[in-house]
């Protein structure tokens, strides 16, 4: 088996990073808004909550690869580590395909010293890194998503510059990781599109209808280029979607994890949209989320694919 790739967010997961957060997060408790924090956290109850998520998906056969762990003898980075209260979101710095890891530039700039953490770990987990976004381009990894049949899926919003985005999809078209590269412009207000729109096994996707529809969505291939909508897309494609109301929107309904091709992980709550997930035949294990969701983030920003099968 390789050590590392994904060619879409629903194949089976096979190795993931993560990283368990420590007395960093008292940096956020004390600046919330430079770091993006809703409000203080209980940082015991936070830690014990994350180590769920880290057993859960270690009971479901995945190899969780721990950014501290990873690094714990390189003094410099273990240093950098103290100072990001964010890392635990480590979708956020990169992303991994079939090429290897692509290493993002944050539109958040009190983040920017996570690049150079997550590139260590990746570097020390065996996996090269394939490109890298350069300033004064941004782009963080809670706005993409590898879909089914090679289509990547990025959102332009206020972290996001428009070259970052032509960056990464000629860099994929160029390279044939993808076939189709799809940018999606967010609303006003939206930072990530795993807080919109997640994809699910078997061709399922989780939807906020109004976000995906208020703006047309930008389709190109190594040949050609056009505008769309992305809902009309997904239909066209005959994706069962799942659509959720404003109010689940904003309770992170969208934010799944897919597991493998009947498990995903979610926080607890949004019964009605769990209910919808395991009437398709796909159970959901769900995490206390009452303190990490204060760090604005669910499960899919706090977990960074390395292999998928």
């Amino acid at each position: 088996m390789p050590e590392f790739g994904v060619s879409h967010e629903s194949g089976n997961l096979k190795r993931v990073l993560v990283h368990h957060p420590g007395r960093e997060l008292e940096l956020a408790n004390r600046d919330l808004v430079t770091h993006h924090f809703s409000c203080a956290v209980d940082i015991e109850q936070f830690q014990s909550d994350h180590r769920m998520l880290m057993d859960a998906l270690a009971e479901a056969g995945v190899e969780v690869l721990e950014v501290g762990t990873l690094l714990a003898d390189d003094r410099q980075m273990q240093g950098l580590i103290q100072r990001a209260p964010n890392l635990v979101f480590t979708r956020d710095s990169s992303t991994v395909t079939e090429a290897g890891a692509i290493l993002f530039r944050m539109g958040l700039p009190s983040r920017r010293a996570e690049t150079p953490i997550i590139r260590a770990a990746h570097e020390a987990a065996g996996t090269p890194i394939a490109h890298q976004l350069k300033e004064p381009q941004t782009f963080e990894g809670g706005g993409f998503a590898l879909l089914e049949d090679r289509v990547a899926v990025a959102g332009l919003c206020d972290r996001t510059t428009q070259g970052a985005l032509d960056d990464l999809g000629d860099f994929l078209l160029r390279e044939q990781i993808i076939d189709k590269f799809i940018q999606l412009n967010m609303p006003k207000g939206a930072v990530h599109i795993d807080g919109e729109f997640a994809e699910l096994p078997g061709k399922r996707v989780v939807a906020h209808r109004a976000s995906l529809e208020e703006n047309p969505a930008k389709f190109r291939t190594r040949t050609e280029a056009w505008d769309g909508n992305y809902l009309e897309w997904l239909i066209d494609d005959d994706y069962d979607i799942i659509e959720i109301t404003d109010k689940e929107r904003d309770d992170m309904a969208a934010n799944f994890l897919t597991v493998h091709s009947d498990l995903c992980i979610h926080y607890t709550g949004n019964p009605r949209v769990m209910k919808e997930v395991r009437e398709r035949g796909i159970e959901v294990i769900q995490i206390p989320g009452e303190e990490m969701r204060r760090g604005c983030g669910g499960i899919h920003c706090m977990t960074c694919p390395v292999l998928r099968v």
